[in-house]
């Protein structure tokens, strides 16, 4: 078991359950109420200080829009930060369903979405979700390619910070390739 807490405030933020680890150990984290502290103490903005993350990561808003996303999250998508500004996560890694009527968020595969249950959830409990399974189905009429995902996710403030821990890509033959 990891305890999770902020290194400012010391205040409990979670703790992750990892196999094989006997004992409990303690990482550190930043809270919502010390964040923007933390941030102004580096003398960065807030998006230099999210391009120093060493993973990709996406912020999104209260309606689940990506306010910002760093230089690795970007890389992840091949997507400019115009091109991933106010769209849904579905819309900006391209899943299947999102082209579907209504578009992301709206369909019937939308309601078992990994990632938009995790973020909502986030936001709604203000717990943060660490190294959740998620998928996104990428298609169309000439391929089928399936993205596996590792994310966590983090309330900060008015903001989620979606986090992806680890990328696997499966093509139709049931090869696996590491992003």
């Amino acid at each position: 078991m990891i305890r999770q807490v902020c290194f400012y405030c010391s205040k409990y933020l979670g703790s992750i359950e990892e196999p094989g680890k006997p004992e409990e150990s303690l990482s550190h984290g930043v809270c919502s109420d010390c964040l923007p502290r933390f941030v102004a103490g580096t003398g960065k903005s807030f998006a230099e200080f999210l391009d120093s993350l060493p993973v990709p990561v996406f912020v999104l808003d209260e309606e689940g829009y990506i306010a910002a996303a760093n230089a690795k999250a970007r890389r992840l998508v091949s997507k400019d930060l115009g091109e991933i500004e106010r769209h849904l996560a579905g819309e900006v890694f391209g899943c299947q369903y999102s082209k579907l009527p209504g578009g992301c968020g709206q369909t019937v595969h939308c309601k078992t979405c990994t990632i938009r249950r995790t973020v909502t959830a986030t936001f709604e409990t203000g717990e943060p979700c660490i190294r959740v399974p998620a998928y996104v189905d990428l298609g169309d009429i000439t391929e089928a390619k399936t993205i596996r995902f590792l994310i966590s996710t983090e309330k900060a403030g008015r903001i989620v910070l979606l986090r992806i821990d680890d990328v696997q890509t499966e093509d139709p033959g049931n090869s696996r390739d590491s992003m």
